[in-house]
C-alpha cells in the first residue's frame, strides 16, 4: 500500500514550489528542527490520525507554516507595524496554507490520488511560538485517498 507515501510526497512535491517554503520535514511537533541551521520558511507536516474504511483511507494531517521573525532593534514610528516583521510572515505563510488548500481542492480519487474530504481548512495564527520565536499558520485537513488492494 502507497497511500501514505503518496499523500506525503505529493505533498510536499507542491510545497516546495512555494517561493515562501525553503524546506518542509515530517514528524511529530517535538520533531520540528527549531535549529538556527534550518532553511527558514519551514512547514511541517504530523499526522494526527488516519481512518481506514473499506474503500477509502482518511488522513488527518497538521501544516505548520512558519518563519523566523526579524526583531530590529530601532523602533519605527508605525507602531501598527511594530519592529518585526511578523505582518510579512503572516501574510507571504497564509499564502502558502491557501495555496496547499487549492492544491487539496483539486485532488482526484479517480486518478488515485487524494481529495479534500471537507469544503474549508481553518488556519490559526501564532506569534512568538517554539524556542527560537516563530510565526506563522497551523491548519488542519482531512485528505481522503482511494484503497489500494497492492501493499
Amino acid at each position: 500500500m502507497n497511500n501514505l507515501y503518496q499523500v506525503l510526497d505529493e505533498l510536499r512535491a507542491f510545497l516546495l514550489l512555494s517561493d515562501y517554503t525553503n524546506t518542509v520535514s515530517f514528524g511529530e511537533v517535538s520533531d520540528v528542527d527549531l535549529g538556527k541551521l534550518t532553511n527558514f520558511p519551514l512547514v511541517h507536516i504530523y499526522m494526527e490520525d488516519v481512518t481506514i474504511n473499506e474503500m477509502y483511507i482518511d488522513f488527518n494531517l497538521n501544516l505548520i507554516a512558519c518563519d523566523i521573525v526579524d526583531v530590529s532593534k530601532e523602533y519605527p514610528d508605525d507602531k501598527f507595524l511594530g519592529n518585526t516583521n511578523v505582518q510579512d510572515i503572516l501574510n507571504a505563510q497564509l499564502k502558502v496554507i491557501t495555496d496547499a488548500y487549492n492544491f487539496f481542492k483539486h485532488g482526484d480519487l479517480r486518478d488515485n490520488k487524494f481529495m479534500m474530504v471537507t469544503d474549508s481548512i481553518n488556519a490559526t495564527p501564532f506569534l512568538d511560538k517554539f524556542e527560537n520565536q516563530l510565526a506563522g499558520w497551523e491548519a488542519s485537513v482531512v485528505l481522503r485517498s482511494a484503497m489500494q488492494d497492492k501493499c
